[in-house]
């Protein structure tokens, strides 16, 4: 609906708007942004590795069928994995995604590495995936898909390589063989990982990825006392994960971005904060320039005159959120006004960019808030948006790429709003 912001329904959908409300948008497959990649190697690549995943864990499963006697070491992890995430859930919403996803997870995963058969290790790494979608952050639903398969792998492989090399991990005595064949069970489960990610977004810089790095190295370490306390001293299990949170929250992600200040509104960047990350990383030599993309919302005053600043906050949250989900755990999104948006998008070149943009565009134009009910049934409001896109070199002046993107805004609105417009004269879309 082209310049049109406000859509209300009193029991009429739009054809394929709605989809049976047991089966949540975001995880209906055919829906999914992943069949929309520009790269039709990508999306292979990720399909192939989820099917790769879910066929070792039944080959694994069947190998070695679950024991009664480690239901009691899983239900412990397990407990204290979720308990750790939550305490530790306002640092992990904002951390910087390094390549072992799990974040705070990842020492009770690799515990149930070692002291738990395949099957239960992988419902651990499942257990880790709902609780990051439901509590943490959502990103789109391929993508948190391939992260758990890529994690599971991951443990897959370092549980393979402990029972080839026939290592007891709790073993009564932790001899110099014993820990150096631990140890090189968490770099089997590091480098699996961290390769099939790499598959999946490409190589990161070595200054930008170091932190990380050691963020997934410390807490893959830290599994080690965990599953020893697990089986042989299980009081111990709630020392460890505070010791686990704290450490989390004080620093030991060097990943994280709690340094910015986030839009208490949306939950992005606020302007000063997203205009200070994107010109650190255009101080970072190397690579293709990124793409800057700015949205803003069509007739949003209008929208607020009509049905209230609670409704429009609540739409901007919306929008917000569709935007943390459709881009890449390296791009940057920010709140450039009231009803204005930003992101940077790294080595993003233009065609690309746009394929993203348009994304976007049409989720936002399919994303609904619900009114309060009336007596003629339930009533949404959505919104759209036009967008401008322009690129900049990498060795360019992040002002002049925001001004190109602001004059595209322009140029979408006056084309009828609901439009993708980029910088490069001629190339629009609608």
């Amino acid at each position: 609906m082209v310049g049109d912001s406000t859509v209300a329904a009193g029991g009429e959908r739009r054809p394929g708007r709605f989809l049976p409300a047991l089966v949540p948008q975001r995880w209906a497959l055919r829906r999914w942004a992943l069949w929309g990649l520009p790269r039709r190697g990508s999306v292979c690549y990720l399909v192939g590795v989820d099917a790769l995943a879910v066929a070792a864990v039944v080959l694994a499963a069947l190998r070695f069928p679950p024991a009664t006697a480690v239901v009691a070491p899983f239900a412990l992890l397990a407990a204290g994995m979720v308990v750790s995430a939550e305490l530790a859930r306002p640092v992990e919403r904002h951390r910087e995604d390094t390549l072992l996803g799990p974040g705070v997870d990842t020492p009770w995963i690799f515990a149930g590495v070692l002291v738990l058969r395949p099957g239960l290790a992988t419902a651990l790494v499942v257990l880790s995936a709902l609780h990051q979608w439901f509590r943490v952050r959502r990103k789109p639903g391929y993508r948190q898909v391939f992260g758990a398969a890529a994690t599971t792998l991951a443990a897959l492989a370092a549980g393979a390589f402990l029972t080839a090399t026939g290592v007891r991990p709790l073993g009564e005595v932790l001899d110099a063989r014993t820990v150096g064949l631990l140890t090189v069970a968490g770099l089997v489960f590091l480098v699996v990982n961290a390769a099939l990610v790499t598959g999946a977004d490409g190589p990161r810089r070595p200054r930008e990825a170091a932190p990380g790095h050691a963020f997934d190295a410390a807490m893959t370490a830290f599994g080690l006392p965990l599953a020893w306390a697990v089986a042989a001293a299980p009081l111990l299990v709630p020392v460890l994960a505070g010791a686990t949170v704290v450490l989390h929250r004080g620093g030991l992600g060097a990943g994280r971005r709690d340094h910015v200040s986030i839009d208490p509104g949306t939950g992005v960047l606020t302007a000063a904060s997203w205009r200070g990350a994107a010109e650190a990383r255009l101080d970072r030599p190397g690579g293709p320039g990124p793409a800057v993309l700015l949205l803003d919302l069509d007739h949003f005053r209008l929208l607020n005159d009509r049905y209230g600043v609670r409704v429009g906050d609540a739409v901007l949250r919306a929008v917000a959120g569709t935007l943390r989900d459709e881009v890449r755990a390296a791009d940057l999104v920010g709140r450039s006004g009231g009803e204005e948006f930003a992101v940077l998008l790294p080595g993003t070149g233009p065609f690309d960019a746009m394929a993203i943009a348009e994304r976007i565009r049409l989720r936002i134009a399919s994303t609904l808030v619900a009114l309060k009910a009336s007596g003629d049934g339930p009533q949404f409001v959505g919104v759209t948006v036009s967008i401008g896109v322009a690129g900049c070199s990498p060795d360019g002046v992040l002002a002049d790429a925001l001004l190109a993107a602001e004059r595209a805004v322009l140029q979408a609105k006056a084309a009828g709003r609901n439009r993708t417009v980029c910088a490069e004269p001629g190339v629009s879309s609608s």
